[in-house]
Order: structure tokens, then C-alpha cells, then sequence
């Protein structure tokens, strides 16, 4: 998602370039200055990073099926809980909806100003009893600055116009060899930039930086989604032995 490459950008040496505004004779230039007569050529990378994590086995109650927890709100809101906050968008959407449309908000600090993004999550339910699925994908997300000088906040918030993300999270539940259930998720990330010359100029290979940042999104799956996943797992022991 965007919010991962903030993320990224935040912990690069782009975000270095990104940080501070052009100088001349030791006043700042708007970015636009440096482009007034010059068509903007990019260069197009891709990063990609992609994620398996499961959770401990626990055993499913018979009063209370695991497919009707993954139809829970509560249930989403675990899986989305890395974010800020989120929010469902359909709230009049029939009961029992197959389909669901959230919002998750991420935000990430940078020096002296937060960028945050918004971004809309399109949820798909399989409540069958035993074998539940959830499938999410996210769409195009928007940055939201706060703080900071004009020129960095209005360059973050156009990200979106250079970046593509392509992104999917499969939760299911398998059965390991002890008869005991599984919740797992696959996530797959693919994010493509168009990075104009003037951040990665052609005599820069891309090989490195394409590396540098699918391990920086790799990371970041692989620190969130086992954590994410002992929470949804503790949090349907807890709804099905309750009242």
C-alpha cells in the first residue's frame, strides 16, 4: 500500500532528497522552479515482497463456528488493526453481506510533519463453517500531510500519481497434522514507482534501490501479520466462549 511506502521512502535515501527543498543562494525553491522548462522523465522500478504467516492451533467450538467469526466486524477490525484507525464505508449493507468496504488510515512521522495515508479496503467473506476465507484488496489511497513546509506536504500528497500498488491478503484456515486448526494469511505486494530522473538519474542502477526497497516492504509483512494473526486467533477464543 502507500502507507508501506511512505514507510520505505521514510527510511531510504530518497527520503533524504525528498526532505529537503532546492537551494539557491540560500533561499528554498518550490520543486516546480526546477521543472518550469523541462519535461519530467522517469524511470519506472518495481518493488515486490510477498508473505505467508499462520498462527498457533487452537480448536474450533462447536457452539460458535469460526465462519461466522470471519464475518464479524470485530474480527476485521483485528486484522486491520496495524492501521491508525479504520472504518467501514457500506454500514448499510445488508446483514450477512459477502462483501464489505473498509477504510484504514496509516500514519507516518517525518521530520517536523506527518503524512498520512488513506486507503480503501475491498473485502470479500466465504463464512462457511469450517473452512472460512477472507479475501482483502486495497485501492488507491490518498495522502493526507499535516505540518511541515508546503512544498514537502503538497509533494507527499501527490505519491499517488507516481506510485501503482497492487495488493491482496488471503485469510484461511488449514488443519495441521494434529487435527488442530490454523488461521493463515498470504499477502502479495507490488508496488511500482515512476521516479523522475532527478531523484534516480540514469547513471544509478536500479537493481540496488528495487532491492533495497522490496526487503524494506518484506519487513514490514513479515514484522505485522504474525502479531495481527495471534490477535484474531485470541480474539475468536474470546467471542466463542462468551455469552
Amino acid at each position: 500500500t502507500v502507507s508501506m511506502l511512505l514507510m520505505f521512502l521514510r527510511h531510504s535515501s530518497t527520503a533524504f532528497t525528498l526532505a529537503r527543498a532546492p537551494v539557491l543562494n540560500g533561499h528554498p525553491l518550490a520543486p516546480a522552479t526546477r521543472a518550469r522548462h523541462h519535461a519530467v522523465v522517469a524511470r519506472e522500478i518495481a518493488f515486490v515482497a510477498q508473505s505467508e504467516a499462520r498462527c498457533e492451533p487452537f480448536a474450533a467450538t462447536r457452539a460458535r463456528p469460526l465462519g461466522d467469526w470471519f464475518a464479524q466486524e470485530d474480527a476485521l477490525r483485528i486484522l486491520m488493526s496495524q492501521a491508525e484507525s479504520c472504518r467501514r464505508l457500506d454500514e448499510d449493507a445488508p446483514p450477512g453481506s459477502e462483501t464489505q468496504r473498509w477504510e484504514v488510515v496509516t500514519p507516518i512521522e517525518f521530520p517536523g510533519m506527518v503524512a498520512r495515508s488513506v486507503t480503501p479496503m475491498d473485502i470479500r467473506v466465504d463464512a462457511a463453517a469450517d473452512r472460512p476465507t477472507l479475501s482483502i484488496s486495497s485501492g488507491a489511497s490518498e495522502t493526507q500531510c499535516s505540518g511541515g513546509p508546503g512544498w514537502a506536504q503538497a509533494l507527499l500528497s501527490r505519491i499517488g500519481e507516481i506510485a501503482t500498488t497492487v495488493s491482496s491478503n488471503t485469510v484461511d484456515v488449514q488443519e495441521d497434522e494434529g487435527g488442530g486448526l490454523t488461521v493463515v494469511s498470504r499477502v502479495k505486494l507490488t508496488v511500482k514507482l515512476s521516479i523522475p530522473t532527478l531523484l534516480l538519474p540514469p547513471f544509478v542502477p536500479a537493481g540496488p534501490f528495487e532491492r533495497s526497497g522490496s526487503e524494506s516492504l518484506q519487513k514490514l509483512l513479515d514484522r505485522d501479520m504474525g502479531t495481527v494473526l495471534g490477535r484474531f486467533r485470541e480474539g475468536y477464543l474470546t467471542w466463542a466462549t462468551g455469552d
